[in-house]
C-alpha cells in the first residue's frame, strides 16, 4: 500500500476552497439570543462543496481553515478552535461519503445531510456545555439552544439543498475547465 503525499496541488485547493468559504460566511444573517448571537450563513454550503468536490482530506481542511479564520477576524475568536474542529467535519463527512467523486444524488444529498446535521449536533452540543459551565440555569441554556436549534436546523437543511444541487454542476464546469476528476489526486509527469 503506497502512502499519499499532500501536494502542492492539495495545498492550493485547500487554499482555495479555505478563502471561499470564508468569503461565504460573510453572506450572513446575525441573530441575537440570550446567550450571545447566532447567524444563518453560506459557510456550510462551501464546506459542503469543498468535501463534495474535493474530498475528504481536503473538504475537511478548507471547511475548517476557512471557519476558524473568520471566527479570529469577526469577533468569535474564543469558538475558533471549536469551528476549526466542527467545520472540518462538514467537509470530511461529506467527502467519505462520496469519496469526492461524482455521485448520484442521493448519495450527494445524504453526504450534504451527513456533514451539515453533524455540525448542527456538534454546535449545539459545545454551545449547551458552555452555557452551564457559565453558570447559566438550565432553562436559559435550553432556550438558548433551542433558539440556535431553529436557525442552525435551517442553515443545515438551505446548505444540503443548495450543495446537493450546485455539486455536481461545479464539478461539471472543472472538469470542461480541463480539471478532470476533481475529487482524485492529479498524476505528476515523471
Amino acid at each position: 500500500m503506497k502512502k499519499q503525499k499532500f501536494t502542492v496541488h492539495d495545498m492550493v485547493v485547500v487554499g482555495l476552497m479555505a478563502a471561499i468559504v470564508y468569503a461565504a460566511t460573510t453572506i450572513r444573517v446575525e441573530i441575537p439570543t440570550p446567550m450571545g448571537k447566532t447567524m444563518i450563513h453560506m459557510a456550510t454550503v462551501a464546506c459542503l462543496i469543498s468535501g463534495l468536490l474535493f474530498g475528504p482530506l481536503r473538504g475537511g481542511l478548507a471547511g475548517g481553515i476557512g471557519s476558524f479564520f473568520f471566527d479570529i477576524f469577526n469577533g468569535w475568536a474564543s469558538s475558533a478552535p471549536f469551528t476549526l474542529v466542527f467545520k472540518f467535519f462538514i467537509g470530511f463527512l461529506a467527502g467519505m461519503i462520496t469519496g469526492g467523486k461524482r455521485c448520484g444524488t442521493l448519495r450527494t444529498l445524504m453526504a450534504s445531510a451527513a456533514g451539515s446535521y453533524a455540525y448542527a449536533v456538534l454546535y449545539l452540543s459545545k454551545d449547551f456545555i458552555r452555557d452551564l459551565l457559565l453558570g447559566a440555569a438550565m432553562e436559559t441554556a435550553v432556550a438558548d439552544v433551542s433558539v440556535k436549534a431553529v436557525t442552525s436546523l435551517a442553515n443545515g437543511t438551505l446548505a444540503v439543498v443548495v450543495a446537493t444541487l450546485l455539486a455536481p454542476v461545479l464539478r461539471t464546469a472543472l472538469e470542461r475547465a480541463g480539471l478532470g476528476e476533481v475529487g482524485s489526486r492529479h498524476k505528476t509527469a515523471g
